[in-house]
């Protein structure tokens, strides 16, 4: 109420002079209003001032009086202190945004939508907030060592499946090899024929030379296909399943991992996409460019070796020099590529603001932020170009000298070859045959040189994949382990349990926290917002698991049961539903993914949670396309799809986190019918602010800080004229003002 009055005031101190436009359920924010509209399916049905329409008794009229306790919106569980300063934080803004007079004064108009989602001032400042939050850290996702193996010998361990393409890949690549050295071989000699004399001769030599430069051709030809085709198939299953197990690495983690910043919308997708198809930088073509010339070079020396040794042995004296230049080459590349331990990489925090401009596109707009957006994302990709730019000119000097260093082993082996031709140790032909021998080798080896960047890129992203997938969750939903109980009767019990979120271990949330829930019977919770009410819904669902105390289940430890089972029993209404891109019929079926659900299972859940009228209505009926994030839907057709998702598993313990706070009046009693039916022969836990949908629960509790402060039935807590009694009168007295 408190944060509520702060920035209510300071909306009407934003109202003056303004043309204002207002959407609202809650009626008495709206009452001073110059104008109300009340809309009816698309149409005006009736305008007028507060006391005009009253008077009028028509459908403004009907949804003041049905009205009878003020709405109240959840806030996300933060800690109450810190709540009221989010709530001033926002009130200053809106006052600071408001401090010029507009250009043109107006009366101001509210409009009263009947069926329309509601917009929570709260949620609001904690997205204020949610940018300054300090996550915090969690010690099991440092980065462990690697295993002592060597690490390209573990990549190669993920292509295993495909061991036959790059058996045969390898052969080929290592025959195209030396290729090169044995056509320089041939080309030596051609030069001896064209010295040739005897014309027969010549013509001889050098036909048989072509037939044989031919056949090396041919044979380099089909090695290189037979190289790229195998290499590049084990490398796309390798992206392949890298993908899938990734995706099924990140679904497995437990919920506090996704809480962490680091593993943000963003990043993970980025993951997804980019590091995964980086795989074949680091095996496929590369690993057959690296062994291509790894045969290049075992062939040259062997030529180079019987041709002259001395000479050989000179120009391998430039070896240290040329293995020196690679290794700047690539370590600048490794480190030009982004091969760092961070995994919020330039990319993953551009996607992060991109994921974020986009998902909330029409706050943006709405607000102009398109220019900050684009900067976030232009500054998030100038500082890893900054940084990058160092690197590059160390690249450059390092391509410099070893782009030189040839014609350095040039210089040598002539000006050596000369004096072991004036000494006659070697011939003309044995010297032109080691240079030409050792310059087509390297002209293959520079080929691998040139894969550098692509090897470094697939090695930093190897190393990102490798530690996603073997990091085990804590709570990993596809465990098979664990009990089951053959006769459930829905006790639940939390025995001195103490929570804290695990990307904010600073922050409290409950603190020698004790509840039975007792079965078949109806146990709300009531509070301010931050108390914790919603977390005991998550450790419920074993979302989390308490740092100490126990969850119970009909006397079990609920971390000894199956969580596959545990959470089949379960049925959770949101107080924000989330529904797929996919259509009505499957969004509801989903709610039970052991078993076929039939249409007349589908059209029953719709029934009981007032939504079917609508769904048959529409022109394709149950085939009808939510749209992403159930766009295609109004907020209380998405959250009536959402309870008859969570009837339709006919589950024995039923969670509603508010589940009518989207509803208008009149789907509201309706639907909370039906949920009182649902209660039925259950165990249900009810979160809820608006107290008149839980006062005929069989136990309210009242959660303050984490703690339960008050419980008992409704009439109980008003006469001990504790918290809830304060709650109830807050609620009430605006009520009462409206109906005035």
């Amino acid at each position: 109420n408190r944060g509520e009055k702060l920035v209510q005031e300071a909306l009407d101190k934003a109202k003056e002079g303004r043309t204002t436009i207002v959407i609202a359920h809650r009626l008495s924010t709206i009452k001073n209003a110059d104008i109300i509209v009340g809309l009816e399916r698309g149409e005006v049905v009736e305008y007028g001032t507060h006391d005009e329409l009253m008077q009028r008794k028509g459908l403004y009229y009907e949804l003041v009086t049905a009205q009878s306790e003020k709405e109240k919106h959840k806030d996300k569980e933060v800690d109450s202190d810190k709540e009221n300063e989010m709530e001033e934080e926002l009130a200053r803004q809106v006052r600071e945004a408001t401090k010029q007079k507009p250009r043109r004064q107006s009366r101001r108009m509210s409009i009263m939508l009947r069926r329309s989602s509601i917009v929570s001032v709260k949620s609001i400042a904690s997205e204020i907030s949610e940018a300054g939050d300090d996550i915090g850290t969690i010690d099991e996702i440092e980065e462990k060592p690697f295993f002592s193996m060597p690490f390209i010998l573990k990549v190669l361990r993920l292509n295993a499946p495909e061991w036959i393409y790059l058996l045969f890949g390898a052969i080929a690549s290592l025959i195209f090899g030396g290729i090169m050295p044995a056509f320089s071989l041939v080309f030596s000699q051609v030069f001896g024929a064209l010295a040739e004399t005897d014309p027969n001769k010549q013509e001889e030599q050098i036909r048989t030379y072509t037939y044989v430069i031919f056949l090396i051709g041919l044979a380099g030809g089909i090695s290189q296909i037979i190289s790229s085709v195998t290499l590049a198939k084990a490398g796309e299953e390798l992206t392949m399943r890298m993908r899938i197990l990734s995706f099924k690495t990140i679904l497995r983690q437990e919920i506090g991992w996704f809480d962490i910043d680091e593993n943000n919308l963003g990043a993970l997708v980025t993951r997804l996409s980019s590091d995964a198809a980086s795989l074949k930088g680091f095996t496929g073509p590369t690993f057959g460019v690296i062994l291509s010339a790894v045969g290049a070079l075992v062939t040259a020396l062997a030529i180079s070796f019987e041709a002259g040794w001395k000479l050989t042995l000179v120009i391998l004296c430039f070896t240290p020099l040329m293995v020196f230049t690679g290794l700047i080459q690539g370590e600048q590349f490794s480190k030009a590529a982004g091969d760092k331990k961070d995994s919020s990489s330039a990319a993953e925090e551009g996607g992060k603001y991109a994921t974020q401009a986009i998902e909330n596109i029409r706050t943006v707009v709405s607000l102009h932020l398109e220019d900050n957006f684009i900067q976030l994302y232009e500054e998030a990709f100038d500082r890893d170009f900054r940084n990058r730019m160092l690197y590059l000119h160390y690249i450059s000097f390092a391509n410099a000298l070893a782009n030189s260093l040839m014609f350095f082993i040039h210089a040598a082996s002539f000006g050596y070859g000369v004096k072991l031709i004036q000494d006659k140790d070697m011939t003309f032909d044995s010297v032109f045959r080691v240079f030409s021998v050792i310059t087509f080798a390297a002209m293959t080896i520079g080929r691998s040189a040139s894969m550098a960047p692509s090897y470094a890129k697939g090695k930093a992203s190897a190393r990102r994949i490798l530690d996603l997938n073997k990091r085990e969750s804590k709570i990993d939903p596809e465990d098979s382990s664990g009990i089951t109980l053959s006769n459930i009767n829905g006790n639940i019990e939390f025995r001195d349990v103490r929570f804290r979120y695990p990307a904010r271990p600073k922050l409290r949330i409950l603190h020698r926290f004790n509840l039975n829930c007792n079965s078949g019977e109806t146990t709300a919770l009531v509070g301010p917002s931050g108390s914790g009410k919603s977390t005991t819904v998550a450790l419920i669902q074993r979302f989390y698991d308490p740092l100490t105390g126990t969850v119970l289940l009909d006397g079990h430890d609920i971390k000894t049961l199956n969580i596959q089972w545990l959470r089949s029993l379960l049925g959770l209404v949101q107080q924000e539903p989330v529904l797929f891109n996919l259509s009505i019929r499957d969004n509801i079926a989903y709610g039970d993914n052991n078993r076929q659900v039939t249409q007349d299972e589908i059209e029953a859940a719709a029934r009981k949670a007032n939504i079917h009228d609508i769904i048959t209505s529409l022109p394709e009926g149950y085939g009808t396309s939510c749209g992403a994030k159930g766009g295609q839907l109004s907020g209380g057709q998405k959250q009536r799809i959402a309870i008859a998702r969570a009837l339709v598993r006919n589950p024995k313990i039923l969670l509603l986190d508010e589940a009518t706070s989207a509803l208008d009046n009149k789907s509201e009693k309706i639907v909370q019918e039906a949920l009182d039916q649902a209660r039925t022969g259950r165990t249900c836990l009810t979160i809820a602010h608006r107290l008149s949908t839980i006062r005929n629960s069989d136990k309210i509790c009242v959660v303050d800080r984490g703690q339960i402060k008050e419980s008992g039935r409704h009439e109980q807590l008003l006469q001990q004229q504790g918290i809830y009694y304060k709650l109830n009168m807050a609620q009430e007295r605006p009520e009462n003002e409206k109906v005035k």
